[in-house]
């Protein structure tokens, strides 16, 4: 009975103390409610906004700010130009709903941790996004970079592939959202970027080391929109990677042969009749791809002949394409990727499928950068022609470092050779930060 008579008064006594303590503080901000290390706890709205105010000075408009790029490079900005400045006025607002929340009667846990450990509420900022957007697009044209895709280049039986490289692009929103986030202290913004990734890489030409066949046609380059519709499907089929079990279809690769997508009215053959039709001279490419592909081994899925024969090909040994209807397939049945190749020169048109040969190899030439950072100091001085509290960026400052660039050789997944092709070294600059006199505390200055 002593026991249970106790512990119900524990529990009235907490009750009645955590109650008084919400009345107490109703409309106040909690003890132990901190914003950038300054106690608003027990302050009022005002009170609150006023002690931000002179705890935490802004610099002055004519402050610099640097925006840092990906290689250490910089661009400073005033905080004028975006009109950056701290919002006391929802930071304080913030607070009071965190500290309303806290205080909840459900919660008696969260107000008693709050009132001894403490609570952090981060400083709300303002700053002109569509003036701050416009300086990112501008440094996005002098920033950006577009991936470039891997190359496969054959030289006599010698494969050489060369190292895709990953594109930057600014993001300018979350660019944004490290300036709201950015502490009092710091003057320096480094831009944020998204990778943009090549449509081919390297490991794509994985297990590609020879060439497996190639195939040539003639044709009259006099034919001024016959010879121009063949270039065109020449282009469109050059370069197209085929994966392990992959169905090529010539009819998507292509598109449809309409005005809209460049094609010419030239002869085709129709009923065993030559009659005038978008893209006449497609099949001559057909008939190349085709005989190429028998040549490698592939599978041919899909190939009709013509309706009579035709001069490039050899009798039984072309293809046609026509619309939608008649399409031009086959499987890649080999277990590695294959390449296919098409050039015009003179006349001619050469389609080349690239594969696996067992005994043969390939060099993979790729670039790889080494960079080490050396961190910029902050150096404040005091400014006696500054009023009390007021804070000026003189120097913004500027990171150090090194970077060292290689090309580096593989052959058959093994390094060959590395070869440093340049070097480049940067030496740190501090960032000079000058303050008014009777500043209390220079680690905690605003910026």
């Amino acid at each position: 009975m002593l026991t249970l008579a106790l512990g119900i008064q524990l529990l009235v006594s907490i009750s009645l103390s955590s109650a008084a303590l919400k009345f107490y503080y109703q409309g106040s901000v909690l003890p132990g409610l901190t914003v950038q290390g300054i106690n608003i706890g027990g302050l009022k709205y005002h009170q609150a906004v006023e002690k931000l105010k002179q705890e935490l000075p802004w610099p002055s408009p004519e402050s610099l700010l640097v925006l840092v790029g990906p290689q250490g490079q910089t661009t400073n900005i005033s905080y004028a130009d975006i009109q950056y400045r701290p919002d006391y006025e929802t930071t304080v607002t913030e607070a009071l709903k965190q500290s309303s929340k806290i205080a909840a009667w459900a919660n008696l846990n969260g107000l008693f941790r709050t009132i001894n450990t403490g609570y952090e509420q981060p400083l709300r900022t303002k700053f002109n996004q569509a003036a701050f957007n416009s300086i990112l697009n501008d440094l996005a044209v002098k920033y950006n970079q577009p991936a470039r895709d891997a190359q496969l280049v054959v030289n006599g039986n010698n494969i050489t592939i060369f190292q895709d490289i990953k594109g930057i692009q600014l993001d300018n929103q979350r660019t944004m959202l490290e300036l709201a986030r950015l502490p009092l202290n710091r003057h320096r913004l480094e831009l944020k970027f998204k990778t943009v990734e090549p449509a081919v890489k390297a490991e794509d030409f994985k297990g590609i080391n020879s060439r497996v066949a190639i195939f040539v046609t003639q044709f009259d380059p006099t034919k001024i929109d016959r010879t121009y519709n063949i270039k065109l499907a020449s282009r469109l089929i050059n370069n197209v990677l085929v994966k392990p079990g992959q169905i090529f279809s010539l009819d998507k690769t292509l598109g449809p042969r309409k005005p809209e997508n460049g094609y010419r009215p030239a002869p085709v053959i129709v009923n065993n009749k030559l009659v005038p039709d978008y893209g006449g001279g497609v099949c001559q490419v057909a008939t190349t791809l085709y005989n190429a592909v028998l040549l490698a081994g592939l599978t041919v899925i899909e190939r009709s002949p013509h309706s009579m024969p035709v001069p490039y090909a050899p009798v039984g040994k072309d293809a046609t394409i026509a619309g939608d209807l008649i399409d031009f397939k086959f499987l890649n049945s080999t277990p590695y990727p294959i390449l296919i190749t098409s050039q015009v020169h003179q006349g001619k048109l050469l389609v080349s499928i690239f594969g696996h040969r067992e005994g043969a190899a390939a060099r993979l030439i790729k670039i790889e950068t080494e960079r080490d950072i050396i961190k910029s100091a902050s150096k404040y001085v005091e400014d006696t022609t500054l009023s009390p509290g007021q804070v000026v960026v003189r120097q913004p400052g500027r990171d150090g470092y090194t970077l060292k660039t290689y090309e580096v050789i593989l052959e058959n997944d093994k390094e060959i050779s590395r070869r440093l092709i340049s070097q480049n070294s940067v030496q740190p600059e501090p960032e000079v930060i000058a303050v008014g006199p009777k500043v209390r505390n220079k680690g905690a200055v605003a910026k």
